[in-house]
C-alpha cells in the first residue's frame, strides 16, 4: 500500500479533563502524517469538554467530528461509540488526558509499508508526570517481539492498545472493546488483533501516558481484577488452542495462574 492508502482514524475518548483534552486533540492535529479523520468521544463530561470539541468541530468542520454521551457510560462504551463511526481503512486510539509525539501516525506507516503481511503496529510509549513530558519511566526497555506475537501477548503484555494503529476492519472482527471488561478490555482485544495477524513494532515511544494518582489504573479493586482476567483468561483459551501448541498454552495458562492466585492472595 502507498501511504495515501492508510486513511487512519484517530478515536480519542473524553471524560472531565478538558485541558488535557485539547492537549490530546493538538496532537493529533499537529501529526506530520494527517490523519483520515478525528472522532472524539464524550462520556458526559461536566467540566466544559463538550464545549471545546465543538470548537474543534467548527474550527475543522468534517475532520474533527464529536460524540456526546447524554450519561457517563464508562469507558469501553464510550470507546465503543466512536469505534462505529469510524470511517477509515485503520485506526489509532488515544485516552484524552494522553499525548501522540508529532510524527507517531508518519513512522507506524512507514513501519506497516515495511511489513507488508503485518495489519498493526505498536510501538513503546512512556509514563509521564501530569505537566505530560516529565519522563517517570519507559513502558519498554528493550525491544519488543514482533511478527506473530500472540503467545507474547496472550502472556499478560498491557498497554499496547494506546499505541496501535490497527486495521479497522480486524478490530470489527474482533468485535471492538469489550463492555464485559473495562479494566482489561485493551489487553483482549490486543491479544484477538495478534490471534488475526503479524504485528510490527517500533521501539521508539511515539505516545506519552499521564500517570494520575487517582486514575483506573490505581483505583481497581481486587476483586473487580479478579473477576476481570478470569473471565479473559477463559475466553482466550479457544483462541490460544486454534494457534498454538500444546507446550506454548500450558506455558501462557502458567503465567496467568501465577496471576490469579497473587489476586487471591489479596482478598
Amino acid at each position: 500500500m502507498q501511504a495515501d492508502d492508510y486513511r487512519i482514524s484517530v478515536i480519542i475518548t473524553s471524560y472531565n479533563k478538558r485541558d488535557f483534552l485539547i492537549e490530546a486533540i493538538d496532537s493529533v492535529i499537529g501529526q506530520t502524517f494527517r490523519p483520515h479523520e478525528i472522532i472524539v468521544a464524550d462520556d458526559g463530561s461536566s467540566d466544559g469538554s463538550p464545549e471545546a470539541i465543538r470548537d474543534y468541530m467548527t474550527r475543522y468542520p468534517g475532520w474533527v467530528r464529536g460524540i456526546f454521551q447524554e450519561h457517563n457510560v464508562g469507558i469501553p462504551k464510550n470507546r465503543n461509540s466512536a469505534l462505529r463511526a469510524v470511517t477509515g481503512n485503520y485506526v489509532g486510539i488515544l485516552d484524552g488526558d494522553d499525548l501522540f509525539l508529532p510524527d507517531k501516525l508518519e513512522k507506524q506507516v512507514t513501519a506497516l509499508q515495511a511489513n507488508p503481511a503485518a495489519r498493526v503496529v505498536y510501538t513503546n510509549f512512556r509514563r509521564v508526570e501530569e505537566d505530560g513530558s516529565t519522563e517517570v519511566e519507559l513502558r519498554f526497555d528493550k525491544p519488543q517481539p514482533q511478527g506473530e506475537v500472540l503467545a507474547d501477548i496472550a502472556r499478560m503484555k498491557f498497554g499496547l492498545l494506546r499505541t496501535l494503529i490497527a486495521d479497522y476492519d480486524l478490530v470489527r472482527q474482533a468485535g471492538f472493546m469489550d463492555e464485559r471488561f473495562p479494566r482489561y478490555d485493551g489487553l483482549l482485544l490486543s491479544i484477538k488483533l495478534a490471534s488475526m495477524t503479524p504485528f510490527a513494532y517500533l521501539h521508539e515511544p511515539l505516545v506519552n501516558k499521564r500517570q494520575h494518582p487517582g486514575s483506573d489504573s490505581t483505583s481497581n479493586t481486587v476483586l473487580d481484577n479478579l473477576q476481570e482476567q478470569l473471565g479473559i483468561f477463559r475466553d482466550i483459551q479457544p483462541l490460544l488452542a486454534s494457534r498454538l501448541d500444546a507446550d506454548t498454552i500450558r506455558s501462557i495458562n502458567e503465567r496467568w495462574k501465577h496471576r490469579l492466585i497473587k489476586q487471591l492472595n489479596k482478598l
